[in-house]
């Protein structure tokens, strides 16, 4: 039998999951995407940025519903806070409306322009999910099959909150994908906001 080569997946068969749910404790218990760099919010530079051709954007926040409903399709609610990325990613993946799911955090500010090009390429029939590492440090940054829902679901059963044992779970992959790991911990990291992203 021949191998037959994976489709090439689109951006407008993804839907983009923004995840916005962190207590921002490194922030001064900021809500990140309200934090403002050159007169824009950190959420609408990620957007603006990496959120380009998808054709739903669903943001899963703490707080400030408000403010993220301008920017998406839909708002979720943290119901649990303080549950970690694994709370955020099982939300986002009962909430997508298509088979594939786009991640990146709200304050995500220094990934290459192609993240999900290069994510989404390494998709197979047996990957059905893609996180993206960046020197050793792990990130939510991600495209996900919603049958991932299941896998996450039962870690958060077994009280386990890490993207590590995510990353462990079967027909999960990681790529190392320069600038996935630049976020912002604290406010003294807003000047790299206003930077170039890299190409």
């Amino acid at each position: 039998m021949i191998p037959q080569s994976h489709p090439k997946l689109h951006r407008s068969e993804f839907t983009l999951g923004v995840l916005a749910g962190g207590s921002g404790i490194r922030a001064g218990r900021r809500d990140k995407g309200l934090m403002i760099a050159k007169g824009r919010t950190l959420l609408e530079r990620t957007l603006e940025r990496y959120g380009k051709g998808f054709e739903e954007v669903v943001t899963c926040c703490r707080d400030n519903a408000w403010f993220y409903s301008r920017f998406s399709s839909r708002v979720l609610c943290d119901v649990e806070p303080g549950q970690g990325p694994l709370q955020g990613l099982s939300a986002l993946l009962a909430a997508t409306q298509t088979q594939y799911l786009a991640v990146i955090p709200c304050d995500q500010y220094s990934l290459p322009l192609d993240w999900f090009e290069r994510l989404s390429s390494a998709l197979s029939s047996t990957v059905i999910g893609v996180f993206a590492t960046d020197g050793g440090t792990h990130t939510p940054c991600c495209v996900l099959h919603r049958d991932v829902h299941s896998q996450v679901n039962a870690l958060l059963k077994q009280g386990k909150r890490s993207l590590m044992a995510l990353y462990e779970c079967e027909g999960l992959a990681h790529m190392a994908v320069p600038g996935a790991g630049m976020d912002i911990d604290h406010t003294d990291a807003l000047h790299g906001v206003i930077r170039k992203p890299p190409q």
